[in-house]
């Protein structure tokens, strides 16, 4: 449950500290006086996209803190572990948001992403804000609804289904597309015939590359090792040779009363072994090879082979060997299409049959959580003051309909708030109020799979008399073991609340500020008072304490 809520320079609010009980909080206050600040303050720690302009003016940024209380089982435990951010049975959350640059956010004091802060957000947090009731007028919002009563095993199945009939059905399109006329197939043909004939290896152009420039300068080549042959063992002068025959023999006339001179002539032993061989190697390749200028001639032929053909390919040369591989499968496939289309098209098939079949077992699953939804719904519809209201949802199957990830059922919700009146869509009928019930009742109906903390933002907005009273109930029910918070202008819907807080706007010449009081049992009683319009008179206050006690009991 939510323990505490910090806000620091967030919208009209300086500086509020908060804490919490469980059960249900009804925030109450003036129209206007930013009672559904501390929602949005909840909503930007729980991932809400952020808005710069919800930063306090002449401030740098604002800074939101909550703490939230987990119970045994939570599945907020599991996520936490997964994420390495696991602190026990306390989750403190966090959120900086600056004039400028992008928000900042932590969980159990380690830096977290939006992402994270969102997907933990909605396994502690429920929030229904104050249109919300209208979404339900939208056909995937009533189909999202009516498969939180089935197990994720029946959607899976389908989601699977749609994915493997999704890649089959792109495979086919792309062997269509990519299926050439006789007139390309021929031009493949030639183009392949003249890869074939240069017949060039991988790594053969760069070696092509190397021998052209070692043959374009064979002079220089030669010019340089008979150089080096000179300088290791010329005849005119004294070669390295030479000289390290006369070191050595220097030396080993004394190594035996010097043993660091032994070896020094071990090493220059060593030396003159690699460069007796270094000679003998040099000695080898002075000699010209045989047919240069034509070796040099059929490089050169190639390489502009190589060139020509990788320019009217638009590749580099070095790929050539890669694009040969490539237009031959492309002509293999070309020559055995019909082959591969027949095997395309039975995958595709097959794909199609298997997610008909667990569309239909999806819709089954459907018909009978449908069954029970609108059992239980019209059960709560009843306690709401709508006893002779009718609701069904109705689940058709289309089942030559293209797959879909969602199977092939259209879901419509179906309204008849009095009797006489035909079942008709829910968004084409149905009032704001009776939404409003409507909405509260599928809320209550599935309160089974909610979070502990659940937030309403005015969604008792069209709801009066003794409904509102209902309301009130229902609200409190809504906090189960947990808690529900609710921004509300009706005193029967407050006066069912354990906990109340009054939010009230602190208007100065210069600034404006909010008040939040969390109210005394008296207290609470002026509130009820001010809210039945009724504040300054001894009357108005005993009838809110009626009102108070009555609900109390």
């Amino acid at each position: 449950m939510l323990r505490a809520l910090s806000i620091r320079h967030f919208a009209i609010i300086e500086s509020l500290e908060l804490e919490f009980e469980p059960g249900f909080t009804a925030i109450t206050g003036e129209t206007g006086a930013g009672k559904s600040i501390l929602v949005d303050a909840l909503g930007q720690l729980l991932g809400d996209r952020a808005d710069s302009g919800l930063v306090a003016p002449e401030q740098d940024q604002a800074d939101l803190s909550a703490t939230f209380e987990l119970d045994s089982g939570h599945p907020a435990h599991q996520w936490l572990v997964d994420q390495a951010m696991d602190d026990g049975d306390t989750v403190l959350l966090r959120r900086v948001l600056p004039v400028s640059g992008s928000s900042r956010g932590w969980i159990n004091g380690r830096p977290a992403t939006m992402g994270q802060l969102a997907d933990l957000g909605r396994l502690l947090v429920e929030i229904h804000g104050q249109h919300e009731h209208h979404q339900l007028e939208k056909a995937h919002i009533q189909r999202r609804l009516l498969d939180m009563e089935l197990p994720n095993e029946a959607l899976q199945c389908v989601v699977d289904g749609h994915a493997r009939w999704q890649r089959a059905d792109r495979a086919l399109k792309a062997l269509d597309a990519d299926s050439g006329d006789p007139a390309q197939i021929e031009l493949l043909r030639f183009q392949l015939e003249e890869l074939d004939r240069l017949n060039l290896q991988p790594d053969e152009f760069r070696q092509l590359e190397t021998d052209q420039e070692r043959l374009a300068r064979a002079d220089d080549i030669r010019a340089a090792r008979a150089h080096a042959l000179d300088a290791l063992d010329g005849d005119e002068q004294p070669g390295v040779r030479t000289l390290l025959q006369s070191a050595q023999t220097a030396l080993e006339k004394l190594s035996a009363i010097d043993s660091e001179l032994e070896s020094v002539a071990a090493m220059l032993t060593e030396a003159a072994i690699n460069v007796d061989e270094a000679i003998s190697t040099l000695e080898r390749q002075s000699e010209p090879e045989e047919n240069e200028p034509e070796q040099l001639a059929h490089i050169n032929q190639r390489l502009q082979r190589c060139l020509d053909l990788a320019r009217k390919h638009r590749v580099e040369p070095a790929d050539l060997p890669l694009l040969t591989d490539k237009l031959r499968q492309r002509l293999d496939r070309f020559d055995n299409q019909g082959q591969e289309r027949q095997s395309l098209q039975e995958t595709l098939e097959q794909a199609l049959n298997q997610w008909r079949k667990d569309a239909q077992a999806l819709h089954k699953a459907r018909l009978k959580a449908a069954a029970e939804l609108e059992k239980r719904i019209l059960e709560r519809l009843a306690e709401l003051g709508m006893d002779k209201a009718r609701f069904q949802v109705a689940v058709n199957a289309q089942p030559d309909s293209t797959p879909s990830p969602h199977g092939h059922d259209h879901i419509d919700i179906l309204f008849s708030a009095n009797p006489g009146l035909p079942l008709r869509s829910l968004g084409r009928i149905a009032s704001g109020g009776e939404l409003s019930r409507v909405s509260l009742a599928m809320m209550i109906a599935a309160d089974h799979q909610a979070p502990r903390v659940r937030v309403f933002d005015e969604v008792d907005a069209g709801i009066g008399g003794e409904t509102a009273g209902v309301v009130g109930r229902f609200l409190r029910q809504a906090a189960g073991r947990g808690q529900a918070f609710c921004v509300t202008h009706l005193a029967q819907v407050a006066a069912f609340a354990d906990h109340q807080i009054n939010v009230r706007k602190i208007a100065s010449e210069d600034r404006t500020g909010v008040e939040v009081c969390p109210l005394m049992p008296e207290a609470r009683v002026e509130e009820v008072a001010r809210m039945l319009g009724n504040a300054g008179s001894a009357k108005g206050r005993e009838h809110a304490r009626e009102m108070l006690d009555a609900c109390r009991r």
